[in-house]
């Protein structure tokens, strides 16, 4: 291991001439030296204690934010989030049994002292496992007095041992150039104050760089480095009934020099201008059903939205959780002509760089491809290191935010279709739909700002897509035409029924997740999709009106 300390004889002599480690590899030593120490001493202590481990993040960001052509803010930061892990009882049952238990994360300081950083471990550590024991006690209690659950399988399960360690990560080398991403950013926004129509025109860049660190009693030892560049470009506008109108692009790329060049982004911030002075006077779309051609993008979303949660296997383990699929492997759930798999291991999809690639999950399993749907029927979940009936063992799809519990997540979600259409073939397949269900159009969704979904059983499961962009497109063959106010409905069993075709180019989403171990990094590739019967609702709006004062940049009588 290259992490390891060296030691060498001196040519004469006895004398010992000791290497130190480099600052990142102490934290990885000092953290595997404290987890032993304290589990031993804990294990005495308590025998139920069966499984403990140490997960940091340690996390440097580099933000600019500009407005209309000005600088708002430029930013940078470090920091370590500590996440300790602490298993009392058995495989079978423990005090994260039904995630009946909280985490208790804290910080690291980020310091090269190895005293310091361990009492940082050790307060943390003493937290997380008093809880732990209350946590348990609750469990054997309510194992007492309530009704069996529906799901008996294991509440964790064993994983190999890992060990992988990335080099030590050259933060000078990866320092952004803030000046060139600054003249950047400032061109993109002040292009959207030329417009006046609009109310904002925001342009921002972070630059995250993460090395995170792993360790657990059971010997596995993972240090894993990464990068990821978010740009985005933000406007909004506002129709005369109060209706706010926002459009964004998002680009990301794994290293700034990743992002489309200048000229591109510009030749897009002019559309998005365009497309949302349109949006102002644009018809408020009524609700409908009917048909419906979803893009690529829209696609990607509604696919991780309303079939890809339902595809997380620890989500199962609760009484709570609506269990869509658990009984359905085996079974077919989508048309014969789609597969769906889940693919952390990759880091592009075409051409596209992915935000959902790792190469070992938050319990220290190595990322693995998943094929979720194969030719329409279901073959997998997305599995942790806890079970569920019928599926047991870990397929490297445990996530979480920085000081989260890990539960099963997406990662990079891929659609493919085995037949497909041309894009005029499927909206010329549309607009016959349209005629045969006695309507003057149907719609298209170009692109989608995100969405929701219920899953539980306390209320009805139901999803909601948020487009920004929709289109009414006429059977007759007329222009098709730009409209707002629409949110795209329903709920997921039949809307999975109504997919009749999909065309023959792929799209990507890139994205974060932000479910209940917090936000996480994903991406959703698909290409276009039919549907013969969707539903649609008015988008709720405000009821103020646009601004009464004129913008002063463009008030004659300021000047």
């Amino acid at each position: 291991m290259i992490f390891n300390l060296r030691l060498r004889l001196a040519a004469i002599g006895l004398t010992c001439i000791i290497q130190p480690l480099p600052a990142q590899d102490l934290l990885m030593t000092t953290l595997t030296k404290e987890l032993n120490r304290e589990f031993g001493q804990l294990k005495k202590a308590d025998d139920r204690l069966y499984y403990m481990s140490y997960r940091v993040d340690d996390i440097t960001t580099y933000n600019i934010r500009t407005s209309f052509g000005a600088v708002s803010g430029i930013d940078s930061s470090r920091y370590r989030i500590f996440s300790p892990s602490v298993r009392l009882g058995s495989y079978q049952l423990d005090n994260t049994h039904n995630a009946g238990f909280g985490q208790f994360p804290g910080t690291i300081p980020v310091v090269n002292d190895e005293d310091i950083i361990a009492l940082a471990v050790w307060k943390n550590t003493d937290n997380a496992y008093k809880n732990a024991v209350q946590a348990y006690e609750q469990v054997l209690t309510n194992k007492k007095v309530k009704a069996a659950e529906e799901d008996s399988a294991a509440d964790f399960s064993a994983a190999a041992k890992v060990v992988y360690h990335d080099p030590p990560l050259l933060y000078a080398a990866l320092r952004p150039d803030v000046d060139a991403l600054v003249k950047n950013l400032v061109a993109y926004s002040a292009l959207l104050k030329a417009n006046p129509d609009l109310l904002a025109g925001v342009a921002n860049i972070e630059f995250k760089i993460i090395r995170k660190y792993f360790t657990d009693t059971d010997g596995s030892s993972i240090i894993e480095n990464s990068t990821s560049t978010w740009q985005s470009v933000y406007s909004i506008t506002k129709a005369s009934d109060g209706m706010e109108l926002p459009l964004f692009r998002m680009y990301y790329a794994y290293e700034p020099q990743g992002l489309p060049s200048r000229d591109s982004v510009l030749r897009d911030i002019k559309e998005m201008s365009t497309t949302l002075t349109a949006l102002r006077t644009a018809p408020v779309a009524d609700p409908f059903v009917g048909p419906a051609i979803l893009s690529g993008r829209a696609s990607g979303v509604f696919f991780h939205e309303i079939f890809g949660h339902r595809l997380e296997g620890k989500r199962m383990k609760s009484d709570f959780d609506g269990h869509t699929f658990k009984n359905k492997i085996g079974s077919p759930v989508l048309p014969s002509f789609l597969s769906i798999t889940l693919d952390p291991t990759l880091k592009n999809v075409g051409n596209t760089e992915v935000n959902g690639f790792y190469r070992y999950d938050d319990e220290g399993v190595p990322a693995q491809k998943v094929t979720a749907v194969e030719d329409g029927i279901l073959r997998s979940f997305l599995m942790t290191r806890t079970p569920i009936n019928g599926s047991n063992g870990s397929n490297g799809h445990a996530r979480t935010a920085p000081g989260g519990i890990p539960e099963s997540r997406q990662s990079n979600l891929i659609v493919k279709a085995t037949t497909s259409k041309t894009a005029a073939e499927l909206k010329e397949l549309l607009r016959k739909e349209a005629r045969k269900q006695g309507h003057e159009y149907g719609y298209y969704f170009e692109d989608v700002q995100g969405g929701f979904t219920s899953i539980g059983r306390t209320m009805p499961n139901a999803f909601n897509v948020m487009p920004v962009e929709v289109y009414k497109v006429f059977a007759d063959g007329s222009p098709d035409q730009l409209v707002r106010g629409v949110d795209l409905i329903g709920t997921p069993l039949s809307m999975f029924r109504r997919i009749v075709a999909a065309d023959n180019t792929v799209e990507t989403f890139n994205g974060m997740c932000g479910s209940g171990s917090g936000w996480v990094p994903v991406s959703a590739s698909s290409p276009a999709i039919f549907v013969d019967l969707i539903e649609t609702q008015k988008k709720s709006k405000s009821n103020e009106r646009p601004p009464v004062l004129p913008r002063p940049d463009l008030d004659d009588a300021s000047h």
